[in-house]
Order: C-alpha cells, then structure tokens, then sequence
C-alpha cells in the first residue's frame, strides 16, 4: 500500500493558477466588448435623435 500524501493549500500550482485566472479575464473583455458590440445599433439611434432634437440639456 502507498501512502496517501496529505495535499496543503501551499501546494498550488501558480503557473497553472495565473493561466487560468488570465484566460478567465480574457473571457470577461471578450463578453464586455461582445456587449458594447450588440447594443452599438442602440447607441448609435439614440445619438442621431439626440442630434435632431437639437442636443437638448440635462436639467436634473
């Protein structure tokens, strides 16, 4: 029989760790800019009738 080796939180791989927490970011711009991308045609309508009604003023 082997011994079972006792596995500590210290015994991480960091190389692997930052792998995949860099890959994990990088999936998360792609969403965002994914986003901004689908709700361009949106901005862009709301800038042209905001141009037409004579870029009115925010008065809060």
């Amino acid at each position: 029989m082997t011994k079972k080796y006792e596995e500590h939180f210290w015994d991480v791989d960091l190389v692997v760790l930052f792998k995949d927490w860099f890959s994990q970011i990088g999936l998360f711009v792609l969403m965002a800019v994914t986003f901004l991308g689908i709700g361009l045609p949106l901005f862009i309508s709301i800038l042209v009738l905001w141009y037409l009604a004579g870029f009115p003023s925010f008065s809060f």
